[in-house]
């Protein structure tokens, strides 16, 4: 790994360095996490704020999926971020830009916005402002606000000690396996055996509530979205913790993952290990807590353990080297 888990870690450091110094005594979380943290110092509340775009060819494509869903799942993008934290959403503001070649924009920006109402009333929490915008191609920015009630815990990705265990909700790769069905395909001709991953892509559903009960309990040290793929993100655990990590032996995909890169002639592992948008929860706890417990759902994923040494991911004795997404890499 090289000094940095990623270009765009990087960078986000050197944004960081260049601005202002921030009171501490405000903020419990800056910079660097899934969100930053805003003490409520009269009623003990913590703010949550996080901030997430979506850009039109590089996030989703119009090719796959409808502007209902593309609105849906930008929205899950913030909640994600804020479940994260062991936060409930609170309020949203919307940055829209939407492309001018659009033939019909007030109908195309409603659907949009009966994406981003999906996922408000899934959630109970609104919409409360934003601005609009002609440009080049759709772009949807979110600010998200939620709430860390008084007393309540906060997760952050740093607190990781040598021979914790990393878990995760789901199942890694199979938001990537269910966009290589949709461009092999096409929307209306997915085999009816694929439609789970094609759901894991356009439709996923952040882990709200189990980001509350992973929060409340002590012996789970630090979590983390994961969007980008299991690569970068561990790696950037990894590196924020001083720790290697080594990838359980046993580790294999769904059936129905298996089944399609079988069917496509490629290798599953390039989903499972790199692909991205899962908009799951990575858990880094003690050995002795088993995740599944706690939200009573077996679809939990055991991922490997961390261990002393270099900030470096290995599968068996082979570093694993991330091929995920990164918004900077040449």
């Amino acid at each position: 790994m090289d000094k940095f888990p990623s270009n765009e870690y990087e960078l986000i450091r050197r944004i960081q360095n260049l601005l202002p110094s921030v009171n501490q005594g405000s903020y419990d979380v800056l910079i660097g996490d899934d969100a930053a943290v805003r003490v409520n110092k009269t009623a003990g509340e913590r703010l949550v704020i996080t901030a997430d775009i979506s850009v039109e060819n590089v996030h989703f494509s119009l090719d796959t999926m409808t502007l209902e869903e593309i609105g849906y799942r930008s929205m899950v993008s913030n909640l994600s971020d804020c479940a994260a934290m062991g936060a409930n959403p609170d309020s949203a503001v919307v940055q829209l830009v939407f492309p001018k070649k659009c033939a019909d924009v007030n109908t195309a920006v409603e659907k949009i916005y009966a994406g981003f109402a999906r996922a408000c009333e899934k959630w109970n929490f609104p919409v409360v402002g934003g601005d609009l915008s002609g440009g080049n191609a759709w772009t949807i920015g979110i600010t998200l606000i939620g709430s860390v009630p008084p007393g309540g815990r906060i997760l952050k990705r740093t607190g990781i000690v040598d021979g914790d265990v990393l878990w995760m909700t789901g199942m890694p790769g199979e938001s990537a396996a269910g966009l290589a069905a949709l461009l092999r395909w096409g929307r209306d001709k997915v085999p009816s055996g694929y439609q789970r991953l094609i759901k894991a892509h356009i439709s996923p559903a952040p882990r709200i509530s189990e980001g509350r009960m992973f929060a409340a309990c002590q012996s789970i040290h630090a979590m983390m979205d994961l969007s980008d793929g299991l690569s970068k993100d561990v790696g950037t655990l990894c590196y924020d913790n001083g720790l290697g990590f080594i990838f359980d032996d046993d580790l294999s995909p769904s059936a129905e993952m298996r089944n399609l890169a079988d069917e496509l002639g490629c290798g599953w592992r390039d989903w499972f290990y790199h692909g991205g948008e899962e908009y799951e929860l990575l858990i880094a706890c003690a050995p002795s807590v088993d995740p599944r417990e706690i939200i009573h759902a077996q679809n939990t994923t055991r991922l490997g353990r961390f261990v002393f040494g270099h900030p470096k991911m290995f599968i068996g004795a082979d570093e694993l080297i991330s091929k995920s997404w990164d918004h900077c890499r040449d």
